[in-house]
């Protein structure tokens, strides 16, 4: 007869057990991601998620972002565009997945799990937002099969001004072609922009269905309170529609930079233009 094991015995059983369950939990959660590119307005959404009953973190910068998950993109992000998802998305790849760099997994899961330290219950609906993530948008997949992607989109052409560039000159290299990256700094923007924005909205359609939302950010600014209801839709959050929507009414403005784009000489616009003009089409620009 096999000996009985004493009550010390099980509880470290049930305690390695809980940490089995817990390193395996991530695959299983259904995340909320707010993501884009850099100047797209992913701010104000994630005001409007943090309002929703989603834990978005604490210890985030002026804009929202999440800094943990931050650092973590800094340090892999160009490692993982070596895996050419983003061209070959565009190019029509059924790829099950793309291969990432031995630790950046490790990585990913100590960066969320330091996010959600200070989160009040365990269950509760969580996310966060770091725009970055549209560039390891399929890695982010793999870790949470439930993820919730909120992609936000802003006129390309206004984009292509905007003094935001960090994603542009931080990972431009590993997105553009060389000689694109000879152009002029508008059109290297509008052609970054446009690149990645088409890349993500074609591998969430076809990987996401009803876990992929994205929004305009000109839609947000002229109609916020619908756009706040779209959202909390989407999410299933537990705020009140009502109370979003009027947070929303009173929070949400246009950026001063909105059609500044207009102020431009036509000849410039054209240009801009033949550089992002599918992707300007495919998200109602044009």
């Amino acid at each position: 007869m096999a000996p009985q094991l004493g009550e010390g015995m099980g509880v470290l059983l049930e305690r390695a057990a809980t940490r089995v369950r817990a390193a395996r939990a991530p695959r299983s959660e259904s995340p909320a991601v707010v993501m884009g590119t850099g100047g797209s307005g992913t701010r104000a959404v994630q005001l409007l998620v943090d309002n929703s009953g989603y834990f978005m973190g604490t210890n985030l910068n002026r804009a929202g972002d999440a800094l943990e998950i931050g650092r973590f993109l800094r340090r892999w992000t160009n490692r993982y565009l070596g895996s050419d998802w983003i061209r070959e998305v565009i190019e029509g790849s059924r790829a099950a997945r793309w291969p990432h760099p031995p630790g950046m997994e490790q990585d990913f899961r100590g960066a969320a799990e330091t996010h959600r330290s200070a989160i009040p219950d365990s269950g509760a609906p969580w996310g966060w937002k770091a725009p970055r993530t549209i560039l390891i948008l399929p890695f982010a997949l793999e870790m949470y099969r439930g993820l919730k992607v909120i992609h936000v989109v802003r006129d390309g052409r206004d984009m292509a001004y905007s003094t935001n560039r960090n994603q542009l000159h931080a990972h431009g290299p590993h997105v553009l072609a060389p000689g694109e990256l000879e152009q002029r700094l508008p059109i290297r923007a509008i052609t970054f922009w446009s690149r990645v924005n088409v890349a993500a909205a074609r591998f969430c359609e076809r990987r996401l269905a009803g876990g992929y939302l994205r929004i305009r950010y000109e839609d947000l600014c002229e109609q916020p309170a619908e756009e706040a209801t779209r959202l909390l839709r989407f999410l299933n959050g537990p705020a009140s529609p009502e109370r979003l929507r009027r947070l929303a009414r009173r929070s949400i403005r246009p950026s001063a930079s909105t059609g500044f784009w207009r102020e431009y000489h036509p000849h410039e616009i054209e240009a801009l233009e033949r550089a992002g003009g599918d992707a300007l089409r495919e998200f109602g620009y044009r």
